[in-house]
């Protein structure tokens, strides 16, 4: 048996035919669908990227603990737990928070691996004209772009060649994993002219836009922003379906488990907000497009499956198709139960961003319980590996650590780590500017009567029933202390 991963970033999931549109151009996650079962109620787990793909490798939510973060030093492995049952695994990606500081040590989990370069102001082209000392993400853009003027220098088919490479030489070998990782459709929205032609023929220049809300009178923004988006979802799709051809031509589906996800959705315009991080998490970002094809029951696919799951469930799930234990630590659970329908693996989830909303469901209900002490305090990160997104952690931050190291946890072996209170002069998350007293609050929906989430709820009865399997989850999860203070979950 072999594992497909193809996990792409920022795909909100109403812009696929499977969930609904009608209007953006995806016949191949159609095509997807009818080879595997498509799930209706996955989310999210840590948000965003760097955290998902932790999650990804340890089974486990993290964002009670940290915000971005490279593999720490005792993260269990779901691709090192792979290598023990003389399962091979390969990472081929073109994301480019991977060679940042704050991604740094997932790759070496792998067997091997392959970085495709040149995405969001990824530090690749070199341009030595006005160069003037500091670091400038749209300049150094525009200069990847000037390496990409043919599509096929485009980093989405330079990975996806890679990735079809890798397939195709291996695909009469077994006990291989590969995680093939497209950077798109996440901003900047660069694609090739024949996919924005699709939708429209006029020039729509503005692809990179800001995590802010946006008024009517921007409303050609907007459009600009929702036709290249579309156009690189497109452009997604096409180059699935490339890799369906070769699951067809060869029968890779008797033998092979594909998966298809994203680690987080994105907002175009809905209630007013563009991008993710700043907001609450709106489904648009934390319910997830999911495909799951199970080889060993071809009768399941073009089904639909409305279980509650979440991403700390996918390396659980592979580690059970290999026929591997998951780690020790691992608190998500295989889908395979769920595929069979003889069992539910979650009443409710838990999801969020380190510091901002936590986040509950149970797949009717969603509740979203904001910080409720002053200025969102105490906060702690909890880490051996102090770094940023591109930065380490400065030595104001580190100095404020706790003079004892923290022995706390269990899924830390109680290796002591440090433990740092969140200074946002150095870390600009706006936990205290977007948390209660901002004006967002605590938030309760009904997802099947008001699925675009704009009429909050007022029900004490139902908030207090989430917020105890709120207390409940975050218990079995290791939350520390103050965690429970900032929510007011005492």
């Amino acid at each position: 048996m072999k594992t497909v991963l193809i996990m792409y970033d920022s795909l909100n999931k109403l812009s696929l035919q499977p969930y609904g549109n009608r209007e953006i151009i995806t016949p191949n996650f159609q095509r997807l669908a009818r080879h595997s079962v498509t799930f209706d109620n996955f989310f999210a787990g840590s948000l965003p990227c760097m955290p998902a793909r932790r999650e990804l490798q340890t089974g486990r939510l993290n964002f009670l603990h940290r915000s971005w973060t490279p593999s720490e030093p005792f993260d269990e492995s779901m691709t090192e737990l792979l290598a023990e049952q003389g399962v091979y695994s390969h990472l081929i990606t073109d994301h480019v928070h991977y060679w940042e500081n704050g991604g740094a040590n997932y790759w070496n989990r792998f067997s091997t691996f392959e970085f495709v370069r040149g995405q969001e102001g990824d530090r690749w082209g070199i341009d030595l004209d006005g160069y003037d000392g500091l670091y400038q993400p749209r300049k150094q853009d525009r200069i990847n772009r000037q390496l990409m003027g043919e599509e096929s220098q485009c980093s989405h088919v330079r990975c996806f060649k890679s990735g079809v490479d890798f397939i195709l030489q291996n695909k009469d070998k077994d006990n291989w994993y590969l995680q093939l990782e497209y950077f798109d459709p996440h901003e900047p929205f660069y694609v090739p002219e024949r996919f924005k032609r699709l939708y429209t023929d006029r020039e729509v220049p503005f692809d990179w836009p800001e995590y802010r809300p946006y008024g009517p009178e921007e409303g050609d923004r907007l459009r600009d922003f929702s036709i290249n988006y579309a156009a690189l979802v497109t452009m997604c799709d096409e180059y699935l379906g490339r890799i369906l051809d070769i699951f067809d031509a060869y029968n890779l589906w008797d033998d092979t488990m594909l998966i298809v996800n994203t680690d987080h959705g994105f907002m175009l315009g809905e209630k007013g907000f563009v991008g993710k991080n700043y907001m609450p998490v709106y489904d648009e970002i934390a319910s997830l497009p999911f495909f799951l094809h199970d080889p060993r029951h071809p009768e399941l696919d073009n089904t639909r499956c409305n279980g509650l799951a979440q991403t700390p469930d996918i390396p659980c799930t592979v580690l059970d198709f290999f026929g591997g234990k998951q780690g020790a630590h691992m608190t998500g659970r295989s889908m395979l139960p769920l595929l069979e329908h003889t069992e539910a693996i979650h009443q409710y989830v838990l999801y969020g961003y380190f510091g901002m909303h936590v986040n509950i469901t149970d797949g009717r209900y969603t509740y979203m319980r904001a910080g409720q002490t002053e200025e969102n305090k105490p906060l702690f990160q909890y880490t051996l590996m102090p770094w940023h997104i591109q930065k380490p952690m400065q030595i104001p931050e580190l100095q404020n650590a706790e003079d004892a190291l923290c022995r706390d946890f269990a899924f830390t072996g109680h290796t002591p780590v440090l433990k740092i209170p969140v200074d946002e002069r150095y870390d600009r998350k706006r936990y205290y500017k977007y948390s209660s007293h901002m004006g967002y609050g605590s938030l309760l929906f009904d997802r099947e009567r008001d699925p675009k989430q704009e009429h909050p709820l007022q029900d004490e009865a139902l908030e207090q029933r989430l917020c105890g399997a709120m207390r409940q989850l975050m218990m079995e999860n290791e939350a520390p202390e103050e965690q429970y203070v900032r929510l007011g979950l005492q």
